[in-house]
């Protein structure tokens, strides 16, 4: 089952050490619903928005000790309620995940300040937690690191389905890898756990909205089980190129450090 949280539960904030060692399916968004600041902590009511949070992977025994937390024992006067909605992890509306458990707020709402943005974490401040699925050269922890990605707090290995891995964007090694639609491909990689301010880093060195756009994709991990994620593709119609020895000898370590050769991408 799955817990959608918006404000305490959330990365960063007193009440996270509940769902810090849980799988982190994607940060996401719902529709219908306003975010309220309640004070020391927001709400969220039925209204003409988005609220955005983070996705977990639980399991019955946690849901119940977040009732408790949220004051939720199936009564009219609780201060939260527990109900079902659907989270979207794209703008584009393509991946989403039905019947996710989240916490309506159910008291007398007026005179609360509305938080329009509907995200609590960059309205505060606070960092944003994300998933990256990586796939080139920045599975390589050199490459991140010259690049000046300083803290990745999880990583895994994952594959991407209906996809493989071509050669066809100009760049400092000659050609680098792209993704390419393609029936019955894979492509592996890392799902990398990281602070939103890591891909803005990245967005430097992938020349994000000159070459490449950040995009969000599906994938899986050994289980099959699924995440959302962010990514780097350069949307050219190109042919495939040669790419240099450097370059795949760069990807090839990467992926090798955790996949070894259970894995390895076509084209590698």
């Amino acid at each position: 089952m799955y817990i959608f949280v918006y404000g305490s539960l959330r990365y960063g904030y007193e009440l996270h050490h509940l769902l810090k060692d849980k799988r982190l399916v994607g940060l996401g968004f719902i529709e219908g619903y306003k975010m309220l600041d309640l004070g020391n902590y927001p709400g969220i009511i039925r209204g003409d928005g988005i609220v955005w949070g983070e996705v977990y992977d639980i399991d019955e025994q946690l849901l119940m000790l977040l009732d408790e937390v949220e004051d939720y024992r199936g009564k009219p006067d609780d201060l939260y309620v527990r109900e079902k909605t659907t989270v979207f992890f794209d703008q584009k509306r393509r991946f989403y995940l039905d019947n996710v458990y989240m916490y309506k707020y159910n008291q007398y709402n007026a005179g609360f300040k509305e938080i329009e943005s509907g995200d609590y974490s960059r309205w505060s401040g606070m960092p944003v937690l994300t998933n990256y699925f990586a796939y080139a050269e920045n599975t390589n922890l050199e490459i991140l690191k010259e690049r000046g990605v300083k803290n990745i707090l999880a990583q895994l290995k994952g594959y991407l389905d209906g996809y493989r891995l071509i050669f066809n964007v100009k760049c400092k090694y000659g050609y680098c890898a792209n993704l390419k639609e393609e029936h019955e491909a894979k492509v592996c990689g890392y799902i990398y756990v990281v602070l939103e301010d890591e891909l803005s880093v990245l967005d430097k060195a992938e020349e994000h909205l000159v070459k490449y756009i950040r995009d969000i994709v599906k994938v899986k991990d050994e289980e099959g089980k699924v995440y959302f994620a962010s990514t780097y593709v350069y949307d050219i119609k190109d042919k495939n190129m040669k790419p240099s020895e450097e370059y795949l000898k760069i990807i090839r370590e990467g992926l090798g450090r955790l996949w070894g050769r259970d894995c390895i991408s076509t084209g590698l």
